[in-house]
């Protein structure tokens, strides 16, 4: 049976960071995305030169072609929620979380040339393309998100409202925490247990630490929900042992955030 590609992402110079992109989305007709890198905090809020944050913003932007008066983002509460972005919502967020889509972690949107944007500092963030449709979903998938199954909600809000087949899809998971490193305790294993089916292949043991591998779990959830391994991309770097990224387990919660932003263009 086939598994999820793990590569490392494609590498683009900018200024003085780096953008990252998936090997598989980076050509694809009708999709534009970046992965950024330290030293850009992309949150206004926290961290780092976060005063540079919205500046910083504006410049992807521009360099991906893209409108930043139409940077939509949510708020990002650690949930499964996902909403689909309406005319209304164009541009909420892209000054900070006071304005941005409450109440939610994922994003559906098939307007063409908004881009959105999510914030990570070791969960993965994941990028959903239907390439039929034009139609693309985001989300935010927190310890607490992928325990609810926000992969799989992301893949099913796209086939409830753009018609999208989960064996067309196309999907990213970012850097993340590795699988040998985001330790966790015993009650997290047991939420997980009750919502993930066969849960604990995703609890690794490293030496005496009991682990959650974030990126196998959400990989999971989008086989499950019909997408074809082959069509799975998993960028392979550990944010919290990679020093290119923002990582509030290396770091504390005063650390920055990198951000994963993709827009769908006409």
């Amino acid at each position: 049976m086939s598994t999820p590609r793990l590569t490392p992402p494609l590498v683009e110079s900018f200024e003085d960071t780096q953008l990252l992109r998936f090997h598989s989305l980076a050509d694809r007709t009708g999709l534009v995305h970046a992965i950024t890198t330290k030293p850009w905090n992309m949150a206004p809020h926290r961290g780092p030169q976060s005063d540079r944050a919205l500046d910083r913003r504006r410049r992807l932007c521009q360099h991906l072609g893209l409108d930043f008066d139409r940077l939509t983002a949510p708020d990002q509460i650690h949930s499964n929620h996902v909403l689909r972005v309406e005319p209304r919502d164009v541009g909420a967020g892209r000054l900070g979380r006071d304005d941005a889509v409450p109440f939610t972690d994922g994003l559906v949107c098939s307007l063409p040339g908004v881009p959105l944007l999510q914030l990570s500092a070791d969960c993965p963030l994941l990028l959903v393309f239907d390439p039929i449709h034009r139609a693309l979903g985001t989300a935010h998938a927190s310890w607490r998100g992928t325990v609810a199954r926000i992969a799989e909600q992301l893949v099913a809000m796209m086939s409830r409202e753009f018609a999208s087949r989960p064996d067309d899809l196309l999907a990213g998971i970012t850097p993340c925490a590795g699988p040998a490193r985001y330790e966790v305790g015993e009650a997290v294993r047991l939420i997980a247990a009750t919502l993930l089916p066969d849960a604990d292949r995703f609890f690794p043991q490293a030496g005496p630490k009991r682990c959650f591998d974030l990126r196998a779990a959400n990989a999971d959830q989008l086989l499950r929900a019909g997408l074809r391994a082959d069509h799975i991309e998993i960028a392979d770097a550990c944010t919290i042992s990679d020093p290119r990224f923002f990582s509030h387990r290396r770091e504390g919660e005063n650390t920055g955030r990198f951000a994963l932003i993709a827009a769908c263009t006409p």
